[in-house]
């Protein structure tokens, strides 16, 4: 039946109605459930539907480990085995889903609500982010790279948040300039990186072992962000020439780890993956990988601040730089990172090769010192005891 629709000359009319109808019921459903009374439940949310990871998910196995008296509820298109029983999950764009939103006396986000919703003032709005400071400058700062229907959103998510998470000064002060938000900051770390000050060697072991790699094998991580316009040229990384690299400075035997975007196909690039060069990017945690590693590749992420910040290897491959530069800009010069910076692979093979231990080392303490990290592994805790002092 609906085979036959799709071939159908009335099929293009409903595929163009259907999301308009889709729309206008969620927004009715909106206005009637703005009726219903504020219940104790918290609605988490990773990328609006995405898998249990990120910010979010440290906050949830925080609320299950100390039992607070609250439904959980986890906001999934997909639901796999990777959520604990205590949480509940609903699917975006549903009836179910107003409903919760607009009951909860709690919302967890790590973006944006690209969405139109209706929020109580009996309603708390925690706004985690996902990410710690990059070199990329984000959402006001980022100026004409950013559209006019996302700046509408924006803006109306940033009147609605209550409490904005912060890792350092540094991140604090680009907040207040950038996320039309001028409410209370949290400055007690990010809650997935709670997971950078917990036991490193059992989850060095656990990688390796998932990986079928010996405990003694070095990680690289190579995880890069992704563009608007989705040109995929620019992660064209020798993998295998950056591998041999690695081995010939710091010696050991090394493995990648390649960790693409969420928001990138996997499928679209022509990698060759070997027992030495991995697919990452079905991986479930993205935080344990980073956890695990020894070393990071990255262009724009801020998981390259976070090897900073931890003492390890980071270094910057970005052959659209100077492009970028113009239609983001940067919140950094380059000469102000610890971070090695290439523009081309031959680039990054010779930094790695010539790695200068000493003035990464001189340079990682300016760089601390203009960062201020708040990171103790204690912000999941402090984003459960405002929930429980809001209660």
């Amino acid at each position: 039946m609906i085979e036959r629709l799709r071939h159908s000359k009335i099929y293009p009319i409903l595929s163009r109605l259907y999301p308009a109808l889709h729309k206008a019921l969620l927004f009715c459903a909106w206005q009637l459930c703005s009726f219903c009374p504020v219940q104790k439940k918290i609605v988490f949310s990773n990328f609006n539907g995405g898998g249990f990871g990120d910010n979010t998910r440290y906050i949830a196995e925080e609320c299950i480990r100390r039992k607070i008296p609250y439904k959980l509820l986890w906001v999934c298109r997909k639901k796999d085995g990777s959520f604990p029983p205590e949480l509940t999950v609903i699917r975006p764009d549903t009836l179910s889903f107003v409903y919760h939103m607009s009951t909860a006396a709690f919302w967890v986000d790590n973006t944006r609500k690209l969405y139109y919703f209706k929020k109580k003032k009996s309603q708390v709005y925690i706004h985690t982010w996902h990410a710690g400071p990059g070199l990329k400058k984000i959402e006001k700062d980022a100026g004409s790279g950013l559209t006019r229907e996302y700046i509408a959103y924006a803006k109306k998510d940033s009147k609605n948040i209550d409490l904005l998470l912060s890792n350092c000064r540094f991140w604090t002060e680009c907040f207040k300039s950038c996320f039309w938000y001028d409410g209370p900051i949290l400055e007690k770390g990010l809650p997935k990186n709670d997971l950078y000050f917990r036991n490193i060697p059992a989850i060095r072991r656990m990688v390796r072992n998932y990986y079928g790699l010996s405990e003694d094998v070095n990680l690289v991580l190579y995880v890069p962000t992704w563009r608007e316009d989705r040109k995929l040229h620019v992660y064209h990384l020798d993998f295998e020439g950056c591998l041999e690299a690695f081995e010939t400075r710091f010696g050991g035997t090394w493995a990648m780890l390649v960790r693409l975007h969420p928001n990138v196909n996997a499928a679209d690039f022509d990698i060759r993956y070997t027992d030495r060069v991995i697919n990452a990017s079905p991986y479930d945690n993205a935080q344990e990988l980073l956890a695990a590693g020894d070393a990071v590749i990255t262009d724009y992420s801020s998981c390259g601040f976070d090897y900073i910040q931890l003492g390890r290897l980071s270094f910057l491959y970005a052959e659209d730089y100077e492009q970028m530069k113009r239609d983001k800009g940067y919140y950094l010069e380059l000469d102000e990172l610890p971070t090695p910076v290439a523009f081309t692979n031959e680039e990054m093979i010779q930094n790695i090769l010539h790695f200068s231990d000493e003035k990464y080392r001189r340079k990682r303490e300016v760089f601390m010192k203009k960062m201020d990290y708040y990171d103790d592994g204690h912000a999941s805790e402090a984003v459960v005891d405002y929930i429980l002092h809001k209660s």
